[in-house]
């Protein structure tokens, strides 16, 4: 018997009010199918039976499991744990329940504590093969990919003609880069379920990364022909026809995605912003400017740009450099809420850009933003004196630390893309990008954060003689000219994307709310003028408040709250001491002993300071 079969059979058991049949009927659909394949009206009707059962008999476990795959059916994830606990306290030898559990964990983002239920429903039933392809999506949405084969591989071993496990190791291996590999797993899954309409998409996008764009297309078609209302497939055969349209007017148009940023289409975070919108054309445009413009920003080209500085107080320096925590680890690095800012224009000035000073509410506070703060200048007065003071009244008495690029990630990553769809490098990095800034009374885009161009002049990557201080000069403004020709185009750039993304939002009858949602990969990047001193470059991490995962936010004494980043261990070039910092030497000593920055140097600001 089919899936279905199963499921009709257990709803008439239920009209014979003979629920231990049905409840049986109902488990081997569950075996078969699984709680990815709900859908409104299968869980409506879920949770109105399994209410029946609990209405004359409180303690039947499987009644209980059923009720919470229902919720999580419902979209209630935190409501089917509940039900799930209540399913393991009557029985605590429940596979069922403790995978189900984990998937509504997964649901919530706590990917790590999903993982824990795994193994336990693994380890009462060893040949549970879809807790192990459960265990693999959890850690492949953590960003281990190729662990996470390893347990879609398991579960293949204990149940061959799973097609999901199939679909889902194809896409850990795409994401990988392994394209070929992964389409062979489409392909086995598609053999296995001729009606795979999401095995199609993926397959049709792989084939498109390889540049086989018609063989792409059929993929697609073949999606949508299955599921007419499958947005994703459309959307990526609209888009696979638009580069193709593209290509034949201009030869240089790239012939492929730019998958890491522009994967609008797989994006969980677009889909669900914009879950309650019919017409969603405009808003694919505003979120794929939006991801353009990050890119235009994030810093990782420029040979120069590579080592970026943060203005910290002495004290935070020696916890970082010295401490560690009970487990005799070092003390992380973190990432502070934005809550905390001097800007108290933080967040709004981009919001006040694009809709003209109108009065807009931004739905998205179910997220905070959590922010490194790093300066392109390593020993910058104005910097001293605002940022890093023992005391409020003792200016340039901090320090400032020097990132080689090792700390940062080097992919293009959106935070979205890093924290709310889990795809992240499990190393836990951040890419780096820069500030905008934004005079609110002309409106115009002034800047982006960039390098002083007179700090080329100490750059002494070469050790010129008397007789050749003229060709230093001469190829360090050169340098400087370069570099401002570079800055000056993402200038250009950013300012032309935003110009079409404020054109776009003025459409008739665009919702503020969801745009404000989609825009939260940037709101947090664009500054007011007035900071444009700070030449800021920022990692950010957007998370769901209280989640439970191994960082959550952290009430510092109940005055702000963090997020732990990554020690600083073999990723710090050098010190600059601010010109009061006291303690130089006794600091340059103590880092000798210390494995990972017995190479590091501190030097003096030359800044003059009163």
């Amino acid at each position: 018997m089919e899936a279905k079969d199963w499921f009709k059979e257990g709803n008439e058991w239920f009209e014979k009010e003979d629920y231990s049949k049905a409840l049986d009927c109902y488990d081997k659909w569950l075996d078969i199918n699984g709680i990815s394949d709900l859908n409104e009206v299968i869980s409506e009707t879920i949770l109105a039976n399994s209410e029946k059962v609990l209405q004359k008999n409180p303690d039947n476990e499987k009644a209980w499991l059923f009720k919470g795959i229902a919720l999580y059916g419902l979209g209630k994830p935190q409501e089917a744990i509940t039900c799930f606990d209540k399913a393991i306290t009557l029985n605590p030898n429940f596979a069922k329940a403790y995978n189900n559990r984990g998937n509504a964990l997964s649901r919530l983002g706590s990917h790590q504590e999903a993982i824990t239920y795994y193994d336990k429903a693994i380890a009462l039933n060893p040949n549970f093969a879809k807790a192990y392809n459960n265990r693999g999506n959890a850690l492949s949405r953590l960003g281990n990919r190729q662990e996470a084969i390893t347990y879609y591989d398991k579960a293949i071993a204990l149940n061959p003609d799973s097609a999901k496990a199939y679909y889902n190791k194809g896409n850990a291996l795409s994401r990988l880069g392994n394209l070929q590999e992964a389409i062979t797993c489409y392909n086995k899954a598609i053999e296995l379920n001729p009606n795979f309409a999401k095995a199609y998409n993926s397959k049709g996008n792989a084939l498109y990364r390889l540049g086989n764009h018609q063989e792409a297309i059929t993929c697609y078609n073949e999606s949508i022909e299955l599921n007419p209302d499958y947005t994703i497939a459309q959307n990526n055969k609209k888009l696979v026809l638009q580069v193709l349209e593209e290509t034949k007017r201009n030869k240089e148009f790239p012939p492929k995605i730019e998958q890491t940023y522009l994967s609008l289409y797989d994006s969980v975070f677009f889909n669900e912003a914009t879950k309650d919108i019919s017409d969603i054309q405009h808003y694919e445009k505003i979120y794929t400017i939006s991801l353009k413009i990050l890119k235009e920003l994030q810093v990782k080209d420029d040979i120069r740009e590579t080592n970026v500085a943060h203005y910290t107080t002495k004290k935070t320096s020696q916890i970082l450099f010295f401490d560690k925590d009970k487990d005799e680890k070092p003390i992380p690095f973190r990432l502070n809420s934005v809550t905390n800012s001097n800007d108290i224009q933080e967040g709004k000035t981009l919001f006040n850009y694009l809709f003209e000073n109108k009065k807009i509410c931004p739905q998205s506070e179910q997220f905070v933003a959590f922010v490194g703060c790093f300066m392109f200048n390593h020993d910058n007065l104005n910097q001293f004196r605002l940022y890093g003071k023992d005391d409020e009244s003792q200016e340039g008495t901090g320090i400032s630390i020097i990132m080689k690029p090792d700390f940062f990630c080097s992919e293009d990553k959106s935070p979205i893309q890093q924290e709310y769809e889990q795809t992240s490098p499990s190393d836990n990095k951040a890419p780096l990008f820069r500030c905008i800034y934004i005079d609110p009374e002309t409106n115009q885009v002034v800047s982006v954060g960039h390098r002083d161009y007179h700090t080329f002049y100490k750059i002494k990557d070469i050790i010129y003689s008397n007789e050749n201080k003229k060709k230093s000069i001469i190829k360090q403004s050169a340098e400087i000219k370069k570099y401002k020709k570079n800055i000056d185009a993402k200038i250009e750039k950013v300012v032309g994307y935003l110009e079409e993304l404020k054109e776009t939002i003025n459409e008739k009858g665009l919702d503020f709310g969801v745009v404000c949602n989609l825009l939260l990969n940037l709101r947090y990047l664009v500054k007011h003028v007035a900071f444009k001193e700070e030449q800021e470059c920022r990692i950010i991490k957007i998370k769901k408040p209280f989640e439970s995962d191994d960082n959550s936010p952290i009430d510092d004494n109940h005055q702000r709250f963090y997020v732990n980043y990554l020690p600083l261990n073999n990723c710090v070039s050098k010190l600059y001491f601010g010109p009061k910092a006291l303690g130089m030497e006794l600091f340059q000593s103590l880092l000798t002993y210390q494995k990972d920055f017995e190479n590091v140097i501190c030097n003096r600001s030359t800044s003059p300071l009163a």
